[in-house]
């Protein structure tokens, strides 16, 4: 029943954190931006029209949708909030459910055929060969290590230089995994730049409904997760605090940042690699308490 709740308030709040970073965003430059629940308006106006697919394509690109909404879910389902969570999923498995949803847009956006959507899974493919091992050793960083890689080891843990090394590229992947600035923008079609945004290109009507709703699920759910790694002790209302700080940092950097070329986005993965690999080190060796 808690992991029931637990699910329902992600996918409740997921829209409005994003509304609310579009506007912060806006302000920050200078613009009043939408209004935080504009989100919840288009997934309103998205669910009541039809969805069209091209013509030719096969049963993958119809489940597709829903197999990334599930995958959300069920990151949002293991993450341990409570203290009465069942360690159900560790991080080498949570690693393999998030490629999982990737695996599943990616290879829909080939069975488009479209040249767009095939120019963005390939990108979507060639960065995850240096997301998904970042991602996993970035939360092998914040676990104890000897006591299991289950997701319950972030909470047991104490903040340490690991765990800062941890954090730091967690919060590089968590950009990425976003589209946010300056790695990724999830604002934009332009088919020169474009990552995430490009493999739902041929979607529209409930589906495209799904798949926003799913990636607003996805990204509170990396927040939520950024938040356990940065304060492992804390409770609830301070993890809260700590996703709003976060949700800011990030409007600031999408200010300050410009969008980067695409040839730069690996040499900033790489560092991410290299302060995850470090926070490994510092947790073998026991340099962190």
């Amino acid at each position: 029943m808690l992991v029931f709740v637990q699910v329902l308030v992600i996918a409740a709040l997921a829209p409005l954190l994003q509304g609310a970073m579009k506007q912060l965003r806006a302000r920050l430059q200078g613009r009043p931006g939408p209004n935080p629940i504009q989100p919840y308006r288009d997934l309103a106006k998205l669910w009541s029209k039809e969805a069209l697919l091209p013509d030719g394509t096969s049963i993958v690109t119809l489940c597709a949708p829903g197999l990334a909404f599930g995958v959300a879910l069920t990151f949002a389902a293991v993450l341990p909030l409570t203290a009465q969570a069942v360690p159900v999923i560790d991080v080498v498995a949570l690693a393999f459910l998030l490629a999982l949803g990737r695996f599943a847009l990616s290879l829909a956006a080939l069975d488009t055929r479209n040249a767009f959507t095939g120019m963005a899974a390939s990108r979507e493919m060639t960065f995850a060969t240096l997301v998904e091992p970042t991602l996993l050793l970035a939360l092998l960083g914040g676990a104890i290590l000897g006591h299991g890689t289950a997701l319950e080891s972030l909470l047991g843990v104490a903040f340490g230089p690991a765990s800062m090394l941890a954090f730091a590229a967690f919060f590089l992947v968590m950009l990425l995994e976003t589209a946010r600035i300056p790695l990724d923008n999830q604002e934009t079609h332009y088919e020169l730049t474009m990552m995430h945004e490009g493999l739902t290109l041929e979607y529209s009507g409930w589906q495209l409904a799904l798949v926003g709703l799913g990636s607003y699920v996805r990204q509170l759910s990396f927040f939520v997760l950024a938040a356990m790694l940065l304060l492992p002790g804390g409770g609830m209302l301070v993890w809260i605090a700590v996703i709003i700080g976060l949700a800011v940092a990030i409007a600031l950097v999408e200010t300050l940042f410009a969008k980067l070329r695409l040839f730069e986005v690996p040499q900033v993965l790489t560092t991410a690699f290299i302060l995850a690999a470090t926070s490994v080190a510092l947790r073998i060796f026991g340099a962190a308490a």
